[in-house]
């Protein structure tokens, strides 16, 4: 199946901006590859893209410009992956949602999945951010702000799209990093592993503090493809 087919044929796209989000996605949910970081299955009824993005709202915007709908227009899109929160009560795999165009039963749905596997889910605003947050202080004035749960950075991308085409959007979201913890600053700017020994060779100090995310990030990747497989059964 073709790129332009598999656009067509699909009824949920999901888009994943890195490899750390979409590799479980694509890995629990038994995608197979498609070519161009997509990959396409079906869950029940339901046929299914992955899209992995790369990080950042030009990065997700180009990725959604390969996406030919012709005839037959996805069901859905869904921004699926990480988050930092904004909100000191948020705890590392906790999920937040946001309706970015109107989609009000999928939005039931995942209410119903987060439940099946033991997770409540917190609708709410997803703030833009087109840089990392790497401060605590920075993110709770940015949650006090705004009043948003949590960042992101692809989200606006995926909203903005799904408007021009007069798709229904979701975006869910499992935190990552809490909003009093501080992230290592000038993170990799990709997850190749060209930008990530890039990173190693030029942070040596930065590397006791980014390896303490991996655990969180194991929890939050688990987190995610739970509840992205419930959720997909219940649409």
């Amino acid at each position: 199946m073709s790129q332009v087919e598999t656009a067509r044929a699909t009824g949920v796209v999901l888009t994943a901006a890195t490899r750390w989000e979409a590799s479980p996605l694509r890995a629990g949910l038994r995608l197979r590859p498609a070519g161009r970081g997509m990959w396409i299955g079906r869950i029940g009824i339901r046929a299914v893209t992955l899209l992995k993005t790369g990080m950042g709202a030009p990065s997700a915007a180009s990725a959604l410009s390969r996406l030919d709908l012709g005839d037959a227009a996805p069901s859905l899109i869904v921004s699926a992956g990480f988050a930092g929160a904004l909100q000191d009560d948020l705890r590392t795999g906790d999920l937040v949602a946001e309706q970015l165009t109107p989609c009000p039963q999928a939005a039931k749905s995942l209410e119903s999945a987060a439940i099946g596997v033991r997770l409540v889910v917190r609708f709410g605003r997803i703030q833009h951010s087109d840089v990392v947050l790497t401060k605590s202080c920075e993110k709770l004035e940015c949650g006090r702000r705004t009043g948003a749960l949590a960042v992101d950075m692809e989200s606006a991308a995926i909203r903005a799209w799904a408007r021009q085409h007069g798709l229904p959007a979701l975006a869910v979201r499992v935190i990552l990093d809490e909003a009093a913890r501080d992230l290592p600053r000038d993170l990799p700017a990709g997850d190749s592993p060209l930008s990530l020994g890039f990173y190693a060779a030029t942070h040596p100090l930065a590397w006791p503090r980014l390896a303490a995310l991996w655990p969180l990030q194991r929890r939050a990747a688990s987190a995610l493809t739970s509840t992205m497989r419930a959720f997909l059964e219940a649409l």
